[in-house]
């Protein structure tokens, strides 16, 4: 039988040396392998203690007994088999392995503690425990308090006195979690030093990961693992959860999509952070342009337009309590930090802006003010606002997605894929206020709404071309 045991992310992040890893892909996408894999190579590499053998402990852990016995141990069994092992200790829920590898000149002596979560009791025990490293199994079923101390214990095994000791820290392994979850935070909005992330392509995705050993005949096995016809074959597993999951399961379980807030329906549905959340720059010589949104909790999008109609958003501004007269003066001098000497195209913004404040000025005109051409977007209608954006997202140019999202972007990023939402009514049954829910994302969400708007999304909706006479829009160049 011929198989591939890592694939490129599984691969890396058996390879990592980071304090802190966490590997995050579908289902049947080999992540828990690759973790039990990574502890035995960090067993293996161990420093050698004044005795001449290389000492480790480890801390196995799941959230529940029952996860733990029918999946992880399982697991374990599987790439270590107890004829060649020895097996977990069921009092004790341990294993040892204490011998000299055929490739190594000292002996190395590792203790492993497989660890359930499922009271207070058990957590206690967890983390009085002394050890090298913690590895952690479904990850997202974690209480983040359990990691922070994890972090505190990992490294204590063995001691100074002992000698040795060459990684410590912990990893873990998980399908997608919601947004709203602290390892978003973590690892995906504001990455703590010393953190990796690493993410797998969904199972239905071109490059998905393990696919040569799903779902295999004995005829498909006999193919080399990259043949086209063994990974076509593997991919009905992925075909076959589709079937069985809810949607709303199936973009975690299947498409390896961070799972959505069910208190609200998403407005994007067709944003998918995998496909339109990349590391992109603005292109020199192009002119950037730009989408605001007003009131006490202003907001901008800046981002390029190419010939071809696709759109790279590359950062956000999003205030709180801030009137737009500061507002502008940031977002100048921000422009003039970043975007010094190059032209911009337009700026689009609320049509609202019209309306005069107190001191009977517009928000165009404060904007002027601070050397910020602008006009209003062509309609300020809510249903082809969104459509302008969800159109943007569904088409592919040569592949490649039309809309693409920086990661600095993290407001707008979140936005996408469900702080921008319909709120859900309390009523029985799965109905939805038909006005977007004004939130912490709803301002950046309509700002990239009118900059869409601003450059020609959704003017067949709008029933009306730009005519071909019409007067040229505003242009003007970023200086100090």
């Amino acid at each position: 039988m011929k198989v591939t045991p890592l694939a490129p992310a599984a691969g890396a992040y058996y390879s990592s040396n980071n304090r802190v890893d966490c590997i995050m892909g579908p289902v049947g996408s080999m992540k828990t392998t690759a973790s039990c894999l990574r502890i035995a190579r960090h067993v293996h590499e161990q420093l050698v203690s004044n005795d001449g053998t290389a000492y480790s402990r480890w801390a196995i852990v799941r959230n529940t007994k029952d996860q733990l016995q029918k999946t992880t141990m399982n697991s374990w069994r599987q790439l270590f088999p107890p004829e060649h092992y020895g097996d977990i200790l069921k009092q004790e829920a341990m294993q040892t392995w204490n011998f000299k590898p055929a490739n190594m000149p000292h002996p190395i002596h590792a203790e492993f503690y497989f660890a359930a979560l499922d009271d207070a009791d058990d957590v206690a025990k967890l983390l009085s425990l002394e050890v090298t490293g913690f590895y952690f199994n479904e990850l997202r079923e974690i209480n983040d308090d359990i990691l922070a101390h994890a972090g505190r214990r990992a490294g204590r095994y063995p001691s100074a006195a002992m000698g040795g000791t060459r990684w410590k820290g912990w990893i873990g392994d998980t399908n997608a979690w919601d947004t709203n979850h602290p390892l978003h935070e973590m690892f995906v909005l504001n990455p703590r030093p010393s953190y990796g992330y690493f993410r797998q392509p969904g199972g239905m995705h071109p490059d998905a990961e393990n696919l040569e050993n799903l779902e295999q005949t004995p005829e498909t096995l006999l193919l080399e693992p990259a043949d086209p016809v063994r990974r076509e074959q593997g991919r009905k597993y992925y075909r076959d959860a589709l079937i069985d999951y809810k949607p709303d399961d199936a973009r975690v379980y299947v498409h390896n999509e961070f799972g959505r807030n069910r208190a609200g329906k998403p407005i994007y549905s067709d944003y998918s952070d995998a496909l339109h959340c990349q590391e992109i720059e603005l292109q020199p010589g192009l002119p950037i342009c730009l989408g605001l949104d007003f009131g006490r909790t202003p907001a901008a999008t800046i981002g390029q337009r190419s010939g071809r109609g696709n759109w790279r958003v590359r950062h956000e501004l999003v205030a709180t309590d801030m009137g737009l007269v500061k507002f502008a003066e940031v977002l100048a001098a921000f422009l003039a930090e970043k975007y010094h000497g190059w032209h911009v195209d337009f700026v689009s913004g609320d049509p609202a802006g019209n309306e005069r404040d107190n001191d009977d000025h517009t928000a165009f005109e404060i904007l002027k003010g601070a050397g910020i051409i602008a006009q209003p977007a062509p309609t300020n209608v809510p249903s082809i606002r969104i459509e302008a954006v969800n159109s943007a997202f569904r088409r592919l140019d040569n592949g490649a997605p039309s809309l693409i999202i920086h990661p600095d972007c993290k407001v707008l990023r979140v936005a996408c894929i469900d702080g921008y939402h319909y709120r859900k009514l309390k009523v029985v049954g799965n109905m939805y206020d038909d006005k977007p829910n004004k939130n912490a994302f709803s301002h950046v969400a309509e700002a990239l709404q009118y900059m869409l708007l601003g450059g020609g999304e959704g003017r067949k909706l709008i029933g009306k071309d730009r005519p071909r006479n019409a007067p040229p829009r505003p242009k003007f160049a970023v200086m100090d």
